[in-house]
């Protein structure tokens, strides 16, 4: 299980073109970490399925639990880390195909004084229902 971590963990990084990460393996590549990772399950599976399930079902709680308990972390997360590599990935290639009318969503952008007067929020609902709701 640690095997497969840290090949995950190295292919994660290398993937999404993390700033901190500089292997010093000339040969590195993301291919042979997930290839390390894949063959790492797949001994898993082969030696004793029933063992690897367990210890799988094992690794999956602990995280659960250490996610749950918000435990501190200085190092970032790398799921949050794939997640913004696909949203730069989608806006980077928005510019590549033509728009249709039938896509088109308005983009607002309303300034208001920060008061809780009827007004303000009269402008905030009527900006709302103009965006379906959405954020």
């Amino acid at each position: 299980m640690c095997y497969l971590g840290v090949n995950t963990a190295c292919a994660l990084q290398s993937l999404l073109k993390s700033p901190g990460w500089r292997p010093s393996f000339r040969y590195f590549h993301w291919s042979l970490s997930m290839l390390g990772a894949f063959l790492c399950v797949a001994v898993m599976f082969i030696s004793a399925w029933h063992f690897a399930l367990i210890a799988i079902f094992i690794g999956a709680a602990v995280y659960k639990y250490i996610e749950y308990a918000g435990a501190e972390k200085e190092w970032g997360d790398g799921l949050r880390g794939l997640g913004l590599s696909a949203a730069r990935f989608a806006l980077l290639n928005l510019d590549n195909k033509p728009q249709h009318s039938r896509n088109w969503r308005p983009q607002l952008l309303v300034l208001l004084e920060n008061t809780d007067s009827p007004t303000t929020h009269g402008i905030l609902s009527f900006v709302s229902q103009l965006k379906a709701g959405k954020r």
